[in-house]
């Protein structure tokens, strides 16, 4: 069979897999077309043994070629047909001899719409693109585009814009598409044309040219890394321990700018144009970046919602979670909770979360990692698969046994140099051996005289760094990348998710539904039955404080403990989600929103159960004390929320939480007042310092604790503790300072380059 491709709305179909391709609106179809203006099964392109005919014998749906109805039609070199109308109907453009997407041309004539829904005059078939995404404005002086409120943005020359005037030349992306302004139209470029100047591209796909990194001090990880992989190819980057194999896939993914030299994806600088390809970049670190208590169908949808536009209908967004699930071999397991799947089902699993977006090129960084063999068999064979979809695919492994199924391997010597680069066939040839043990041996020990045997035998003058827009060190680019959707529709998405996490950890829920529980009983244990009433008992004189003291550090507590692991527990996955999109203050602030009404809830059983045993407080500010209690304490608890979180995001490890939670808590019990004054000059302006000091004061100001304490030690003289509107406010700013204070520490610390 003669093989050609078919294109229509964006959408582009090679011929030659099949001998029958049917082109209908019913999701059946070899090529589905979502047009009112087409057929559930339209039209057929089917090969008679001599060519490929266009057969449409149905008058309901008809086909138009020139302007003419047509039954059946023989292509002899290329074809356009129009489907359901000869003037308005979608454009089926069918060209033999070739594989892969044509250039499809659109003439600016007044106003040119460009969207992911038939009414657009441009159709780019891709979730990514929002329903209307863009339109094209003739002007006198030229074209200008504008941006219409898209979810991923609309971007010119790597730069993601609003509104700009169009130059001949010039790189419009949308979505994972590029077109090329020409004259007053604009062409949609196949990625196997476009080039970045001072390259050698045209042929697409990756492109990695003169690569060095060093890092402050002067020591150079990388040097004269330079390697290409076409579509359809898997290439396996690997090397002894500490050679840079993860650097480079950091470098490739666009998460690290190099010192030295370019990496091109499809004709763009990745650095340099990063916002506009992180749709087309799949990085798949080493750690699983997915919740583990979710079941693959939860972690995948609050996925493809972070990172889909807002636009797609929850149809849309099952539909491009089946599709990824059926590549992947894992539709069976849809409804299996992550923890449950195997290593390598877990792996497929996050490689799934990266095709979401449907990515041309893919990354992973030691996908088989503590696989066992037969896992890591099926794992190189899922992304030999991926490969032969058309995807550049780039494995960094330490798993040497079925490098076989990869086209080409480099092998990467200590300093970060080329030992290697080649067929799986070649390597024995070139090193010598074919024991990898002996290869590795080598390279380890004479890295230098390995790069020159590399140089030598690939004619390179090696040490040539190439060098595009400017040279020398350039600045690493931030991680983040432009947000895709509002912070609100994120926010809600990871609040959703959040709960759901939580709720699908039985043995969490018990440790937060304990924890008030055992903090309210512990009140019961304190020596007396006034409680809050008047203590004018000597023995019992401090009743009322010492309740307050359980209550306050509870509630410090409390905050402080259910979120001190949270962040750092999840930074793998957030640092993943942050570069493909996710705002930080939208993540810090569902957290926030989530963790201050569980301590809300906490707060409240835990004084029901001293109300119960201790009896309700009377007075108070407002003269409803109980209220007053029970909302100081929780105020006090969101702060210890922001506490944790703050501690969470600093530390490197959730080992290392637990030092500054325990040095927190007995800090936060010194310095709250309630145990002793502090009258010592500096000691008492430190205790200003700490949550509990304000919430302590803001809570004895809900009780009257100086009424009804009076005989008590710390009582005397404690005009911050009486019940006034001054004191109250007081209290309750100085807790919102520090909120605000710990707030912004976090989202610094989110924020900032990693």
């Amino acid at each position: 069979m003669t093989p050609g491709t078919v294109t229509i709305g964006g959408a582009v179909r090679n011929l030659g897999d099949t001998r029958r391709l049917i082109v209908g609106s019913a999701p059946d179809n070899g090529v589905v077309v979502n047009h009112p203006l087409v057929g559930a099964h339209h039209l057929s392109i089917e090969w008679r043994g001599h060519g490929w005919w266009v057969v449409c014998d149905d008058p309901s749906t008809p086909a138009y070629a020139a302007g003419s109805v047509v039954t059946e039609l023989l292509v002899s070199s290329s074809a356009r047909v129009r489907l359901g109308d000869p003037d308005i109907g979608p454009a089926l453009y069918i060209v033999l001899g070739s594989t892969g997407e044509q250039p499809i041309t659109a003439v600016v004539d007044g106003i040119l719409t460009i969207g992911r829904t038939p009414e657009n005059e441009v159709v780019v078939d891709d979730p990514l693109v929002s329903r209307h995404h863009a339109r094209v404005i003739t002007h006198a002086d030229g074209l200008v585009i504008e941006d219409l409120g898209s979810s991923n943005g609309t971007y010119v020359a790597g730069d993601r814009i609003a509104r700009a005037r169009l130059v001949a030349g010039a790189t419009v992306t949308i979505g994972n598409t590029d077109f090329l302004v020409s004259g007053r139209s604009l062409v949609r470029r196949p990625a196997q044309q476009v080039a970045v100047p001072g390259t050698a591209g045209g042929s697409g796909g990756l492109d990695v040219r003169g690569v060095g990194l060093t890092v402050d001090g002067g020591k150079r990880l990388l040097g004269d890394i330079g390697f290409s992989a076409r579509p359809g190819t898997l290439t396996a980057v690997i090397g002894p321990s500490g050679a840079g194999k993860s650097t480079v896939s950091g470098i490739v993914a666009g998460m690290v700018r190099p010192t030295e030299g370019v990496v091109c994806f499809e004709g763009h600088d990745v650095h340099a144009d990063y916002d506009a390809l992180r749709t087309r970049i799949g990085m798949v670190p080493q750690q699983d970046v997915l919740h583990h208590k979710l079941t693959l169908r939860q972690a995948l949808g609050f996925a493809a919602e972070l990172r889909l536009p807002p636009d797609l209908s929850a149809t849309d967004h099952r539909a491009v979670i089946a599709d990824v699930l059926t590549e992947l071999q894992l539709l069976e397991h849809v409804d299996t909770r992550i923890d449950r799947l195997s290593g390598g089902q877990r792996k497929r699993a996050s490689v799934a979360m990266e095709l979401l977006t449907g990515p041309s090129l893919l990354i992973l960084d030691e996908p088989t990692s503590g696989l066992d063999p037969a896992l890591d068999r099926q794992v190189m064979a899922s992304l030999r698969r991926l490969a032969d979809a058309g995807r550049v695919v780039l494995v960094v492994t330490h798993s040497l046994t079925h490098l076989a199924m990869c086209d080409q391997v480099l092998l990467m010597a200590p300093g970060g140099r080329t030992a290697y680069l080649g067929s799986p066939e070649g390597i024995s040839t070139a090193m010598g051996t074919a024991d990898w043990a002996e290869i590795f041996a080598h390279v380890s020990a004479h890295p230098e005289t390995a790069h020159r045997e590399h140089l030598r035998r690939s004619g390179s003058r090696g040490d040539l760094p190439y060098t595009v827009r400017g040279s020398g060190p350039q600045p690493r680019r931030r991680l983040a990348a432009r947000p895709q959707s509002g912070a609100l529709r994120q926010c809600n998405t990871v609040v959703r998710r959040q709960c759901r996490v939580i709720l699908a950890d039985p043995g969490y829920i018990t440790f937060l539904a304990v924890m008030p529980i055992v903090l309210g009983l512990l009140t019961l244990v304190i020596p007396g039955s006034v409680g809050f009433d008047v203590n004018r008992v000597a023995d019992t004189a401090g009743e009322a404080l010492q309740i307050l003291v359980i209550l306050v550090i509870g509630a410090t507590f409390m905050g402080t403990a259910i979120t001190v692991r949270d962040l750092v527990g999840e930074r793998d996955i957030f640092e993943r989600e942050r570069a493909v999109g996710l705002r930080p203050d939208a993540y810090l602030a569902a957290k926030i929103v989530v963790y201050v009404v569980v301590v809300a809830v906490q707060t409240a059983v835990m004084a029901a159960i001293t109300y119960l045993g201790k009896g309700v407080p009377t007075g108070g500010v407002t003269g409803l004390a109980p209220v007053e209690l029970v909302v100081s304490l929780a105020t006090t608890g969101a702060v210890g929320v922001l506490v944790g979180l703050a501690i969470s995001v600093t530390v490197r490890s959730a080992e290392q939480t637990m030092p500054p939670l325990v040095i927190l808590v007995i800090s936060q019990l010194v310095f709250s007042g309630g145990l002793f004054r502090l009258t010592t000059p500096g000691l008492a302006q430190m205790s200003w310092l700490f949550p509990s000091y304000w919430g302590y004061a803001t809570s004895a100001g809900a009780v009257d604790l100086t009424a009804i304490a009076p005989l008590a030690p710390q009582t005397s003289g404690a005009s911050l503790w009486e019940s006034a509107i001054l004191g109250a406010i007081l209290g309750y700013s100085a807790l919102l300072l520090m909120s605000t204070m710990l707030v912004s520490y976090t989202v610094g610390r989110l924020t900032r380059d990693r």
